[in-house]
């Protein structure tokens, strides 16, 4: 038992004696797979490689993207909840293919640029949104129309990430069919010009399946990404960065329930969220964080993006990981979410 996992059990003694109810104890450690080096992308943000069955995933999706002849890739889809790290590992896969083929990270508007494009359709976009943008001509009321991003990355044979791609109409996502299915092509109508993808140039799909108000991938493009990646917390790395033990493990084991599919959890807090609560909590105490963190999840709630069994479920979590000397009293007088107070101001 480290020194850490001592003092929460000595708080929860502590406050078993009195008013404040103990959690349950944490075991004597996590047993969690070991964390590779970290990776800094030029943004500065720091990186702990996944991996799967021992690789890191970035290295394998680069075998999958034939970057000297696109027509030979398999493009790839990166699934799985909120706050995984799903953009991060595009933007680290973009990375090691710039700077595998030689290529020095550039400089555009002010930020550093890996040969990365990142596309969010909606429901509002057409079969357009891939060919064409409008952009106002200088001292004019006018706009003319320019090669959209997914255009120029083929031109140019950069990466592109389609994010939240369930998002979008499939009236937008079958127009690049003939992009996607090995003939690397795309009309575009207005200057009746075939664009053909050049070296380097893929394709990838970022997104999540269980979204609240979004459909599925069209039928056609699961042959045109046959490969699959379930993206999932990197819990070791969080851990190696510092968060707390018993909050990792909590939110870990949490996580497995939902993974088993036999718990009616459709969310659970994920890497992004447990961080935030972790970094506010490092900012301005455990009581005002936690306060913080539920006003979030009840808006979610509210708004039906979250289920009342899913915040029931973060409550149990904030008890395992320790912080249930912070509950409050549920049919008291302060604003609450399943016994832990909510950051309403008097």
């Amino acid at each position: 038992m480290n020194a850490l996992s001592a003092a929460l059990n000595a708080v929860d003694d502590v406050a078993a004696e009195g008013d404040l109810k103990a959690s349950a104890r944490e075991s004597d450690g996590l047993e969690l797979e070991p964390v590779g080096d970290p990776v800094e992308l030029p943004d500065g943000r720091r990186i702990y490689p996944p991996a799967l069955f021992g690789r890191p995933i970035h290295e394998i999706a680069c075998e999958l993207l034939d970057h000297d002849d696109p027509s030979r890739s398999r493009f790839l889809r990166l699934v799985g909840p909120p706050g995984t790290g799903k953009s991060q590992v595009a933007r680290l896969i973009a990375h090691h293919r710039w700077t595998a083929a030689g290529r020095d990270v550039e400089l555009r508007d002010g930020r550093p640029f890996y040969g990365l494009v990142e596309l969010q359709p909606g429901p509002s976009s057409d079969e357009y949104f891939f060919r064409y943008d409008y952009v106002p001509v200088p001292d004019s009321d006018r706009v003319q129309l320019v090669d959209a991003a997914f255009v120029e990355a083929m031109r140019n044979g950069w990466l592109v990430v389609i994010d939240e791609v369930n998002l979008a109409r499939d009236v937008a996502l079958l127009s690049i069919n003939a992009t996607l299915d090995g003939r690397l092509t795309l009309h575009l109508p207005a200057t009746n010009e075939t664009v053909i993808a050049q070296p380097g140039f893929g394709v990838l799909l970022a997104y999540n399946p269980g979204l609240v108000g979004a459909s599925d991938i069209p039928d056609a493009w699961r042959s045109r990404f046959p490969a699959a990646v379930e993206v999932t917390s990197n819990w070791p790395a969080l851990l190696q960065m510092g968060a707390p033990e018993r909050l990792v493990q909590a939110a870990r084991d949490l996580d497995q329930e939902r993974f088993a599919g036999d718990s009616g959890l459709v969310w659970t807090p994920q890497f992004r969220d447990i961080e935030a609560l972790w970094d506010m909590a490092e900012r301005v105490g455990e009581r005002w964080a936690i306060a913080l963190w539920m006003s979030n999840v009840q808006e979610q709630v509210e708004t039906g993006n979250l289920q009342p069994a899913e915040a029931s479920a973060v409550a149990r979590m904030l008890d395992e990981a320790g912080y249930g000397r912070y509950r409050v009293s549920e049919s008291g007088g302060v604003a609450n979410l399943n016994g832990y107070p909510r950051a309403v101001t008097r």
